[in-house]
């Protein structure tokens, strides 16, 4: 299951979004930087191969760093 991120844009105004790609029992897995590329190819094949989008959540610019960093 894939579940977008969004916090305030960087000072220069880029933006902070990305994906959190969950197992199904909930666990993280892999984080996808948004960015100019909606999170690039490998998300994007996850999508057509049926992996649900399910919601999307605004986060402090602090959390959405600490998600980013994840690493399994």
């Amino acid at each position: 299951m894939l579940i977008k991120i969004n916090a305030e844009n960087t000072m220069s105004g880029n933006p902070q979004r990305g994906w959190v790609l969950v197992d199904k029992s909930g666990a993280f897995v892999k984080f996808y930087d948004e960015g100019y590329d909606d999170g690039g190819e490998e998300r994007r094949a996850l999508s057509k191969a049926g992996e649900p989008e399910t919601l999307s959540i605004n986060v402090t610019v602090k959390e959405y760093k600490r998600i980013r960093g994840l690493k399994i």
